[in-house]
């Protein structure tokens, strides 16, 4: 449920921090992860599954995600 709603941006992140392990536990044979880190494209049911998989790693970077959200929704209010 995270990931629908989570820039693409911040899922290029997520890539960037896993390791090829991270990826093939989510469900990634190890060619198909190394061209995932590399295009930086997750699907939302597979970022969902690395975000659980990373825990607190991934924790920083949704909280950005979050702020982001926030800040857009107070900008949308002041105009």
């Amino acid at each position: 449920m995270v990931c629908e709603f989570l820039p693409v941006e911040y899922k290029k992140r997520l890539l960037e921090i896993a390791t090829i392990d991270d990826l093939i536990a989510v469900g990634y044979t190890k060619k198909s992860a190394y061209q995932a880190k590399e295009k930086g494209i997750i699907s939302d049911e597979k970022c969902e599954k690395l975000v659980y998989i990373l825990g607190k790693k991934a924790f920083l970077i949704l909280e950005e995600a979050l702020y982001e959200f926030t800040d857009n929704i107070y900008q949308l209010e002041k105009s």
